[in-house]
């Protein structure tokens, strides 16, 4: 369910590569799976949360813990079994982290660039002068989507405002080159005139077989294709990438934090199982009906001062793992002092 609610955040953007950029029903299936993936880490402690806290206020309410005390169970003989359904679940958790979440991420990435390549094209229509295309204005007369070319071209390229090109040629094709990051504007036969720069001087004219334009895919909403980022690097290569970057403080300091923040996203869910577990038998008969609030709150408060402490961390202010583990410990010592309030009233 918390998986899902996550997803119906994403509705609107996913139904604009429908209806807008006619993306395939299949391929945006795909994203909606990636993305599910990277929602793994924060579901599943805020899931475990609301099960912790609902079953167990919910005995409560009914005098069961009352019952079991009064038979000589102590409240950590009862917390036992769910400390050690919490710290599976953290095994689950830390699991999906180090392997299965990146590599969602990764597929998301690729992903995106096949649409963002789509979405080149897209924004081409023949016979029409298009501005703004990457920074070109772009003319072709003839279109052929599923191969992505271009026929009869015409480029003006002012992306250096002191040398803009007249490029014209016979032919064009949009290349997504994955591994290097690249969405390249391929054209054949044609020629380049540079812009005179004196009204009487010589016109140039530069005549090509093949010429490549090297586009910018970077995109403000950070859709564009990038090189592997933090979040999509599995155990082994993240490892691999803090050895590699000790020269490069801000990038070391940055894997560092993400290495730490998968360990204590996954160590949520044994803080949670014990916030759960003394908020549950700390509270009144009618907390079964608050429980949802009550989860929502706790995961709030408890997202806020996470991604706070991480932005410490990432900035320098404090050690990577002081400002990761921060919120697990406060949280933890909370639920330390509801454990001393309820057992030594």
């Amino acid at each position: 369910i918390f998986l899902f609610i996550m997803l119906s955040f994403q509705v609107i953007r996913l139904a604009e590569f429908v209806v807008e950029h006619q993306v395939p029903i299949l391929e945006v299936g795909r994203l909606c799976t990636s993305l599910l993936l990277s929602f793994v880490p924060i579901a599943i402690p805020i899931a475990f949360l609301f099960a912790v806290l609902m079953g167990i206020s919910r005995a409560n309410s009914e005098g069961e813990i009352l019952a079991l005390q009064v038979n000589g169970v102590s409240l950590p003989q009862i917390f036992f079994p769910i400390s050690l359904f919490s710290t599976l679940v953290t095994g689950v958790c830390l699991y999906t982290s180090l392997y299965t979440v990146p590599q969602g991420n990764r597929s998301f990435e690729l992903l995106i660039t096949k649409i963002g390549n789509e979405k080149a094209m897209a924004a081409l229509k023949p016979g029409v002068f298009m501005e703004g295309f990457y920074g070109l204005v772009v003319f072709a007369e003839q279109l052929i989507p599923m191969k992505n070319e271009l026929k009869r071209v015409f480029i003006y390229d002012e992306r250096e405002e002191a040398h803009p090109l007249a490029i014209s040629a016979q032919e064009g094709i949009l290349k997504n080159e994955v591994e290097r990051g690249m969405l390249t504007l391929r054209l054949t036969n044609g020629s380049i005139l540079p812009e005179k720069h004196e009204p009487g001087g010589i016109q140039q004219k530069i005549n090509f077989e093949v010429y490549d334009i090297n586009l910018e895919v970077a995109a403000p909403a950070g859709d564009a294709w990038r090189a592997y980022s933090p979040p999509s690097y599995n155990y082994p290569q993240l490892k691999e990438r803090i050895q590699e970057t000790t020269q490069d403080i801000v990038v070391h300091r940055q894997l560092l934090v993400e290495l730490h923040r998968r360990f204590a996203m996954s160590a949520a869910c044994f803080v949670f199982g014990a916030l759960g577990f003394f908020i549950g038998i700390t509270s009144s008969r009618g907390i079964r009906s608050t429980a949802i609030l009550l989860c929502l709150l706790v995961a709030v408060f408890y997202w806020l001062g996470f991604l706070s402490a991480n932005m410490l961390a990432v900035s320098g202010w404090v050690l990577p793992w002081v400002g990761v583990w921060a919120p697990n410990f406060i949280f933890l010592a909370f639920s330390y002092w509801l454990y001393r309030r309820a057992a030594y009233p």
